[in-house]
């Protein structure tokens, strides 16, 4: 199964107006815990529908094996997995703390739990559960990511920023923290350092136009107009389509002066519908 990083955490930029969706980092199925053969065939069923997006059936099949086995806190946890798929994070829940309950060291499910509290709104109980499974664990790069994620939903920016810090640290090669990073010193309006973070997300994933967007903007807030336009052009040239992106071009030339060209981007993000 896997860790989760985010789900329907939506976070935006003012400027850009670009929706940040975290994608879910790969985890192997759930190791460590034993169950009879029966329940551990089902588990594996439910794995491999929840693997097919098949989340009702994962969920039919871990019931099933939970019906073997109550005692498993892997199979509690893998169903708190599909209900997260289902977004139904209420039942998600309930499924994490079965899975807490039989095991209270269980990190990836005091992560998972925080998240689907972060779902929900509750940011304060989430914080709580993210801190839980960083003091099992304050070496996995995910957990400090999460916890950005969360302090993010608290509009905590510069203590978000530190928890990228920490996560990139762990984790430098992971492109996604190194983008989160530079959001939230964006957020934070420490351009200096969004500018490092947009470079360090480019240099993994040179093709991510959300990237290109963020290191324009920081480009922008520094007044650095004419590095921005070309970061703005290597972001719509990845994704013509994007009305925000046109939109802060058009800001970009406007404040160059360049009113006509200006005008021509904001009707191009109007026509995307753009609203301003």
């Amino acid at each position: 199964m896997k860790i989760r990083t985010a789900k329907n955490l939506f976070i935006y930029i003012i400027v850009l107006s670009v929706m940040l969706t975290v994608s879910l980092a790969c985890q192997p199925s759930f190791t460590g815990y034993k169950g009879n053969p029966e329940s551990v065939q089902l588990n594996d069923q439910g794995i491999s529908s929840y693997q097919k997006g098949a989340y009702e059936k994962a969920i039919m099949y871990f019931s099933r094996a939970l019906e073997k086995d109550p005692g498993n806190p892997g199979i509690w946890f893998n169903c708190g997995q599909a209900e997260d798929a289902m977004k139904r994070p209420e039942k998600a829940i309930d499924n994490y703390n079965k899975a807490i309950a039989l095991d209270p060291k269980f990190a990836d499910a005091w992560s998972n739990k925080a998240l689907s509290q972060a779902d929900m709104e509750k940011f304060d109980d989430a914080l709580q559960s993210i801190e839980k499974a960083i003091d099992l664990n304050g070496n996995n790069a995910t957990y400090w990511a999460n916890k950005g994620l969360i302090l993010l939903g608290l509009r905590k920016y510069p203590e978000a920023a530190s928890c990228y810090e920490k996560a990139t640290s762990i984790d430098s090669g992971n492109a996604m923290y190194w983008q989160q990073r530079a959001y939230s010193n964006m957020k934070a309006s420490l351009w200096d350092e969004a500018l490092k973070a947009a470079d360090k997300n480019l240099s993994i994933e040179p093709t991510s136009a959300l990237a290109w967007g963020y290191k324009a903007r920081t480009l922008y807030e520094l007044r650095r107009y004419d590095e921005a336009l070309v970061a703005f052009d290597k972001g719509l040239a990845l994704s013509p389509e994007n009305p925000a992106l046109w939109y802060s071009k058009g800001l970009t030339l406007e404040s160059l002066h360049r009113d006509d060209e200006a005008k021509k981007c904001y009707d191009k993000a109007r026509a995307l519908g753009y609203q301003f």
